[in-house]
């Protein structure tokens, strides 16, 4: 069995992401819980996050970790918090809400009403996210981040998203110059603080995320299942997190059909059909991040027992 050895030796010195990513379904939000809880029991202060917009952190630890980041009493040195969407658009509009406003309000005739339009934007609450985790990144309050991503899909498009948003920032700034008499004509100073300085002020917050995710002290995890939509899923995301700069740290394959399951005829037909996929990804990352195995397990993964003997197979 084929565990996640080779994260042991990793710098702890200074605060660093384990980023779990994959499709939804695939088990990333137990390895992550797993992986949390091996690092607290070695001492290190660690931070458990889920992003996922269809959240089960708090059906897996059994504790209330919605919306604030609450001590997981069964374990010293873990902490968790699962992201509450409502709660993530509160906060977004306390720490951006006004700063958004003072910009539009610059370039348009537009009221603080402005504020509720642009929190209900799509991808609000997964830009927040990235806000969030990187204040904490930054905190030196943690040894260790443990980061449930959200599914594959929106994962990637946040990230473009934000490479995107810094490189358009630039050109904002720049307009804004070419244009800035007439506007402060039209909107006669209505903004209470010079925009350029707001814009530059997100410019160097979406630098910060950047370099949080392509620091090599933040590392990824794919988290994929042996079947044929986890091996393309698991080429694409490898792909497009390796071309933005991320560092792939392990490839983990999960519910794997093991020999001594059972030797009734669909097991049999499941394992063959894994197998088949399986040295598939061997193949191709088995060398290069390198390749983890984690196999079906008979019940679901609730509370400590349960996590703990996860921790164990991976470990």
């Amino acid at each position: 069995m084929i565990g996640l050895k080779g994260l042991d030796y990793l710098d702890f010195e200074k605060p660093k992401i384990l980023a779990f990513c994959g499709k939804g379904g695939v088990g990333k939000t137990t390895c992550a819980s797993s992986t949390a809880l091996h690092f607290a029991k070695k001492g290190l202060k660690t931070l458990l996050i889920s992003s996922d917009p269809a959240p089960s952190l708090s059906d897996i630890l059994e504790v209330n970790v919605r919306g604030n980041i609450t001590p997981i009493n069964y374990c010293e040195n873990l902490n968790a918090i699962e992201l509450d969407y409502d709660l993530v658009v509160k906060r977004w509009k306390e720490k951006f809400g006004y700063e958004v406003y003072e910009v539009l309000s610059s370039f348009l005739p537009v009221g603080e009403e402005i504020i509720e339009y642009i929190a209900g934007a799509p991808g609000i609450d997964e830009e927040f996210a990235l806000s969030y985790v990187l204040d904490i990144y930054e905190s030196s309050n943690y040894d260790t981040i443990v980061w449930d991503t959200a599914p594959a899909g929106g994962t990637l498009s946040l990230i473009k998203l934000q490479d995107k948003f810094y490189k358009h920032l630039g050109e904002a700034a720049k307009l804004y110059v070419k244009v800035r008499k007439a506007l402060e004509m039209l909107t006669k100073g209505r903004a209470r603080r010079d925009p350029l300085n707001i814009i530059a002020s997100w410019e160097k917050l979406a630098e910060r995320v950047l370099n949080m995710l392509r620091d090599r002290r933040t590392h990824a995890i794919i988290v994929t299942i042996p079947e044929a939509l986890g091996v393309h899923q698991t080429e694409r995301v490898f792909k497009e997190l390796e071309a933005f700069g991320m560092y792939i740290s392990k490839i983990l394959v999960n519910y794997v059909i093991t020999e001594d399951i059972c030797v009734c005829d669909f097991h049999r037909q499941r394992a063959n059909m894994q197998k088949y996929y399986l040295n598939i990804l061997k193949n191709r990352y088995e060398k290069k991040p390198g390749l983890a195995i984690l196999p079906q397990l008979p019940r679901e993964v609730r509370g400590i027992k349960a996590i703990n003997k996860v921790e164990e197979l991976l470990f």
